[in-house]
């Protein structure tokens, strides 16, 4: 299966925005810098777009671009072998940013570490069970597993390539944000909104991969109604889940216009402007790691800042977030990552794609062995 490469690039440069998006609002918060103009217009630019959530919403599409398609990848147990892939692609570096999370944003903070915090995490289950994320981006790998499930799900029934269920699957999710935010705006209280909109995004991800790229008989059909029904239902779900700040200084209009950017930016680095050059793949390829470790990196900073906040510009704070952390997910790329892939790859040629044994002929009836 051919490496899409403007896709790794799209990685990329959601996981730099994110880091982007996150030292604008540290910036923004603590009056950083001596420029007011800086500030102003990062200020009225944060209170109609949300950089971090489009990244991260990019992100969700190149998954449901990407990850369905390991499962057809040759193999005489497709389900064990994307099983083992996944976790040697998700779980060492995750592992690794977890001490490190308790130590900067734990530890130095002076917060208490609840009991259940470290074992609830090392699952990376532990919102299911009412547990802290140690750091607040591990809220999206737990979509990311629950899209695993979907895609195992559909796969095992043959349906993961199958234009009606891949759509009836898409809106049924899409009709799950509706109901979810349509109980939010009736109980005043935080309910799951994102996780069907997501799981949405990343089907609509698989659509276009099908459509665009895998160029299936029937599925511009297919993705023209998805794509249809996302657009519309975005600004219905922004206004029910989102039309009364609940103390997190929500917006509907900021939240449908994130969403519909979003996807016209996925849509123009996959389909029309695609950026392969080696720097930005590169990117795409350390990219978790940038995404895992770009909080702790930050804080760092921060704690190295105190006492030079007013002289420090906002874009200098966030061009240095972002070299410290290309610099750290290079590390963890290479001694972490990596061999942790390969791992995963070697367990699973060794597993389960060894040939099997070839059978003893049977003994001709009538005659003994020797």
């Amino acid at each position: 299966m051919r490496r899409l490469h403007s896709i790794d690039s799209i990685r990329g440069l959601a996981a730099l925005a994110v880091i982007y998006a996150h030292t604008v609002e540290f910036g923004l918060k603590t009056r950083l810098g001596p420029f007011p103009a800086e500030q102003a217009v990062l200020a009225g630019l944060t209170e109609w777009l949300d950089l971090g959530k489009i990244a991260v919403t990019m992100f969700f599409a190149v998954s449901g671009f990407v990850v369905p398609f390991s499962l057809f990848k040759p193999s005489r147990r497709p389900i064990l072998a994307f099983a083992i892939s996944r976790f040697f692609r998700l779980y060492p570096a995750y592992w690794l940013s977890i001490p490190c999370g308790l130590l900067v944003l734990f530890v130095w903070a002076g917060r208490d570490i609840p009991a259940l915090l470290v074992p609830a995490n090392i699952t990376m289950l532990q919102q299911f069970v009412g547990v802290e994320n140690i750091i607040g981006l591990y809220w999206t790998l737990q979509i990311e597993l629950i899209f695993y499930g979907l895609c195992v799900a559909l796969f095992a029934m043959g349906h993961l390539d199958r234009r009606g269920s891949v759509v009836a699957t898409t809106l049924l999710m899409i009709a799950a944000a509706v109901v979810l935010a349509g109980l939010r705006y009736h109980l005043q209280r935080k309910v799951p909104v994102a996780v069907p909109l997501a799981l949405a995004v990343m089907l609509w991800g698989l659509c276009l991969r099908y459509h665009v790229f895998e160029r299936r008989p029937g599925w511009g059909g297919a993705l023209a109604l998805v794509t249809g029904a996302l657009v519309c239902a975005v600004p219905l779900v922004s206004v029910l889940a989102y039309g009364r700040d609940m103390g997190f200084q929500e917006n509907w209009m900021k939240y449908t216009i994130t969403y519909w950017l979003a996807m016209a930016l996925f849509w123009l680095l996959s389909v029309g402007l695609r950026i392969e050059g080696r720097v930005f793949v590169y990117l795409g390829a350390i990219s978790y790691s940038i995404y895992l470790f770009g909080p702790v990196v930050q804080v760092v900073l921060e704690h190295a800042l105190a006492g030079y906040e007013a002289v420090i510009p906002i874009h200098l704070f966030a061009g240095a977030t972002a070299l410290a952390t290309v610099a750290v997910a290079a590390l963890v790329y290479r001694w972490i990552e990596a061999p942790a892939i390969d791992l995963g790859r070697t367990i699973t040629r060794r597993i389960i794609e060894q040939p099997a044994p070839v059978a003893a002929p049977a003994p001709a009836l009538g005659r003994s062995e020797p």
